[in-house]
């Protein structure tokens, strides 16, 4: 399998990023990215413009951010902008289904952290953020999720007494998934797959008292990233190579995992069945011989879920055991007692 790391979820001066297309191409370069999706709110200027495709190493794929008040959905493949519905969260992602587009529910727990009334110093330092939840969970058909959200993830402990700190290391403020979401992407998958991926929510800012960025777009693409895996390498056409990268996002052959953390590359996770190999987002028959194998690329704490439940663990750079029983399963690494890779399940039948 070939494997490519992308830094998904990111915003240009088109809506409200701080950055240019090609200061992002070269925050990629730096944070040695093989492909970035660009989601502006309700705009896909960047593609009308030709600009999407690739640009010498960084294969660049454009998107949307469907952006109502609420319900926010983060869409790929798709080749004509789609105007938000206000009203119904459903009839967004019907319309991303219509153009054979690939859709994610995004940053769907996001929490208003509003700064303390009487605190000067949280308003001097523009402290109030705003953030837009998921509050449509009667919605069905959306392909995935968006299970961990790096900016969303480190803004939710920011406050005026801890700003610094959070500007000087700001890895240390992240925490990974929130229980709700992954309690949401482990109950949807126990009726149908819905894939699950890391994103940034990149804007290049915000500049705290405009002095210096926190979280800048150079930052920020070396951090939470998604890896896909193919099983062809990257034909270098544009075209070809982004219906390659949401293939493989659609069939769930991917892993994320926070890359500052530790280079994630190498980390592999599937099930071997009656002489054939099941990798992340297949269905595994059930067989007395069923082997569940796990390598990590260092050693770390590996653990599987079965079903959103602890299955077992380990230390180690790898993990080999059989399995006894049907369901969802899926791997989660953690590194220095953080939060590091999660793996898409395999679903065993």
């Amino acid at each position: 399998m070939f494997e490519y790391t992308g830094a998904i979820h990111i915003h240009t001066r088109y809506s409200d990023g701080s950055g240019s297309l090609k200061t992002i191409i070269e925050a990629a370069r730096r944070a040695r990215a093989d492909f970035i999706v660009i989601s502006d709110h309700n705009n896909m200027q960047i593609r009308k413009e030709g600009n999407s495709g690739w640009h010498s190493d960084i294969l660049v794929i454009i998107g949307e951010e469907v952006s109502p008040r609420f319900n926010h959905y983060m869409a790929i493949g798709i080749e004509k902008e789609i105007p938000p519905d206000e009203m119904c969260a459903q009839r967004n992602i019907d319309a991303v289904t219509r153009q054979g587009g690939l859709g994610f529910v995004a940053h769907p727990f996001g929490r208003h952290r509003r700064c303390s009334a009487s605190s000067w110093l949280d308003k001097l330092l523009k402290l109030d953020v705003t953030v837009y939840p998921w509050n449509d969970f009667a919605v069905d058909g959306f392909d995935g999720i968006e299970v961990w959200q790096y900016m969303y993830d480190w803004v939710k402990s920011l406050n005026s007494f801890n700003v610094l700190a959070h500007l000087v290391a700001p890895n240390r403020f992240v925490s990974g998934p929130d229980a709700e979401t992954m309690r949401m992407w482990d109950e949807s998958n126990m009726s149908r797959k819905v894939v699950g991926i890391g994103t940034l929510d990149a804007h290049g800012k915000p500049r705290i008292l405009r002095m210096f960025p926190a979280c800048s777009y150079k930052y920020l693409l070396g951090t939470v990233r998604t890896h896909i895996l193919t099983a062809e390498p990257f034909a270098r056409s544009g075209t070809t190579d982004e219906q390659t990268v949401i293939e493989a996002l659609r069939q769930g052959r991917c892993f994320f995992a926070n890359d500052k953390l530790g280079d994630s590359s190498g980390f592999r996770f599937y099930l071997k069945s009656e002489g054939s190999t099941y990798q992340m987002g297949e269905q595994c028959p059930l067989r007395d011989e069923t082997e569940l194998l796990v390598m990590a690329p260092q050693e770390a704490e590996i653990r599987v879920m079965l079903d959103g439940k602890l299955l077992s663990a380990a230390h180690g750079e790898s993990l080999c055991r059989r399995i006894c029983s049907s369901g969802v399963l899926r791997v989660e690494a953690r590194l220095n007692n953080k939060p590091w890779i999660f793996s898409n399940p395999i679903y065993v039948v």
